[in-house]
């Protein structure tokens, strides 16, 4: 089935891709939808994000016309450095030299999850650097200079399509969710050393009421993270189950890390134990 474009200025182009965690029929539709808008825009390959599905997918046709698949895609090694002239189905009429690496070296799996490696160079190379920079958010655009992109960002609003780059966009914002309990906790952690040093009472009363309040921030953060990652994901047309699975177990993550600090808080920094 043909699925509709993401297009220039649709900000979902900056949603960072999952890895696909399920080698099962929805994948396989998927793959298939993919082929088929492929096919409808006379395009030589999409990444999944471009039809607004963020999954580490990316269907290309190689230089013979045969269909190739790369699932979760990893670049591992490149050489040499170089410019392409590129086009993007994201940007309309829109058409710039892009730094790229002359060959790259990477790995990825196929639809039954095997795993495979290979290299690419040349104008096929350069078309797989791109599909693959879409999983990662963001489009060629991102690769240019604040001046370029401006110019590109004025040729589009002449055309009617009136937005702006975000150069910053690829990182989800869930990640500053993250940041912030990420330095809440490691505080915390670090005042469970208090029992090797010779604090007052005083000085550990203050140490666990801050135990208390970053205990507290934290659990607020998690539950503010998992309803920022619930709108995230709802904001995508074709939302998938991995990536609930995905932001649930971070969520998991961070209440076990919560639990377990405030309990060794507890007994080891409360000047009122012991």
């Amino acid at each position: 089935m043909v699925k509709e474009l993401i297009l220039y200025p649709d900000e979902r182009i900056n949603i960072a891709s999952a890895d696909v965690r399920h080698f099962d029929d929805e994948l396989f539709t998927l793959i298939d939808d993919m082929k088929d808008t492929i096919e409808s825009h006379n395009a030589e390959g999409l990444a999944a994000i471009q039809i607004a599905v963020p999954r580490s997918v990316v269907v290309v046709k190689d230089p013979q016309g045969n269909w190739q698949e790369f699932i979760n895609p990893r670049v591992l090694k490149v050489k040499g450095k170089t410019t392409s002239l590129e086009t993007s189905l994201y940007l309309p009429n829109i058409e710039e030299e892009i730094p790229r690496h002359e060959k790259i070296s990477f790995v990825y799996q196929d639809r039954t999850g095997a795993q495979h490696s290979m290299s690419a160079e040349g104008k096929y190379g350069f078309l797989l650097q791109r599909k693959f920079d879409y999983t990662f958010g963001g489009t060629f655009a991102n690769k240019l200079d604040k001046k370029n992109r401006k110019r590109v960002e004025k040729n589009l609003s002449i055309s009617g399509a009136a937005g702006e780059f975000n150069a910053n966009s690829t990182i989800s914002k869930r990640e500053y969710f993250k940041s912030m309990m990420s330095k809440l906790l490691f505080f915390e952690g670090l005042t469970l050393f208090s029992p090797l040093f010779d604090f007052t009472k005083e000085t550990l009363s203050s140490m666990y009421k801050y135990d208390i309040f970053a205990t507290i921030a934290s659990l607020v953060l998690v539950v503010a993270y998992f309803a920022y990652a619930k709108y995230e994901a709802s904001r995508v047309i074709s939302c998938t189950g991995c990536q609930v699975v995905s932001f649930t177990a971070v969520a998991v993550k961070y209440l076990l890390i919560i639990v377990i600090l405030f309990i060794g808080s507890y007994y080891l920094v409360n000047p009122n134990i012991g």
